[in-house]
């Protein structure tokens, strides 16, 4: 797993800080409404929690604020639209042996799915 450490001045850090406890937006259009009821009507809720949402499970990371991160499969790839929707396509292409499920998404599920974690800012 790779980490990138940014060291922050005091006053941003406590800015970072805040914003990470607040909970998710609520979604804002058709797809991004679509995308959060795949996430919660599959799988997903049973690893991935997202704040404010009703997905609580521990096992996997937490997607509340996905979209600020930097990077996604703990580092592997930058965070960008186009390479969540190839992670979210088939992880195991992107980080062999990740405990992540290829959830044979179809392409409408795919957009809405990333539509969604884009919100999640």
């Amino acid at each position: 797993m790779r980490f990138l450490v940014i060291a922050e001045p005091p006053a941003e850090f406590a800015a970072w800080t805040s914003h990470q406890a607040q909970p998710a937006s609520a979604p804002a259009s058709s797809a991004e409404e679509r995308g959060r009821q795949l996430f919660l009507r599959m799988t997903c809720v049973n690893c991935h929690a997202i704040q404010g949402v009703a997905a609580l499970a521990n096992a996997a990371p937490d997607l509340t604020h996905l979209a600020t991160r930097r990077t996604l499969g703990a580092g592997v790839m930058q965070n960008t639209p186009a390479n969540l929707a190839r992670w979210l396509k088939n992880p195991q292409t992107t980080k062999p042996g990740c405990k992540m499920p290829n959830l044979s998404l179809t392409d409408a599920q795919l957009d809405d799915l990333v539509s969604y974690f884009e919100t999640l800012r």
